[in-house]
Formats: structure tokens, sequence, C-alpha cells
């Protein structure tokens, strides 16, 4: 069988992304988080207010409303984040992060950083620019 991956977008890129979340699962166990745990967590540590809300979440994480509200049940029980109403709008749920979530958290960031350099060592910083440039501008395309 011919290798897709020289001649296809799709599949390269498909490829790429497997590999990858497997790779950071395999590394994360030893944190005790899952790759979309850590996505959450990080999310919401990024977000410009004090807290997210799951409807936010899933745009960001490219999911629907159903699958963030089944994973943030989940850490919620692992005790990760906290969920909350807002006060303005009861069935609006904002996220916080708890704190075993950002001892975790705090514990993962190495491991991520870390598979990310040994990914792109062979890039210089403008390759590695340019690679994040185009991959944003295949995102904005599909928007």
């Amino acid at each position: 069988m011919k290798s897709y991956l020289q001649k296809s977008f799709p599949p390269a890129l498909r490829s790429c992304w497997i590999k990858l979340n497997a790779e950071f699962k395999k590394r994360l166990l030893k944190v005790g988080l899952t790759p979309d745990q850590y996505s959450v967590l990080r999310w919401i540590e990024e977000a410009d207010e004090d807290r997210l809300c799951q409807g936010e979440l899933a745009k960001l994480m490219f999911t629907d409303a159903n699958n963030i509200s089944e994973l943030v049940k989940r850490m919620e029980v692992m005790k990760l984040l906290v969920r909350t109403s807002a006060a303005t709008d009861r069935r609006k749920k904002l996220l916080k992060i708890s704190s075993k979530g950002v001892k975790l958290l705090q514990l993962s960031k190495p491991i991520a950083k870390a598979l990310e350099e040994e990914i792109l060592a062979d890039l210089d910083r403008n390759e590695r620019e340019r690679l994040l440039s185009i991959l944003r501008c295949v995102c904005q395309k599909l928007n």
C-alpha cells in the first residue's frame, strides 16, 4: 500500500494529529490527565475572564456542548474544576480550575512543552512560525 502521507493533505494532517495525541496521552499518564482534560484546564487558565463558560469551551475545543458537558462532569467528579451557574443566567455554567486542577496542569505543562520541542526540533524559529501561520490559514478557510 502506497503512503498517502506524502501526497494528500487531509491524511497527512490526520496522521500527525493522531500520532501527536497518542504520544501526549502516553506521556500524561504519569500525571493522571488525558489530552482533553489538559486542554480544558489550559483553556480555562488562559481565558481572559476569571471563568470560562461551557459553551465557549466547546467552541475553543471544536466540539459540541454535549461532549463538553460530559467531559466537564467527569472532571468535576475528579475535583479538577468547579462548575457554577452564572448570576445573570442560571443555565450558563461557568468553569473554574480547582487547586487540584492547578497542580496537575502545572505538572503537565512541562510535558506538553517537551513534546512540542521534540516534534519541532528540526525546524528553526522561522519555520515554526511559518508552520503555525499555514495551519491558521487552513483553519480560517474552514470557518
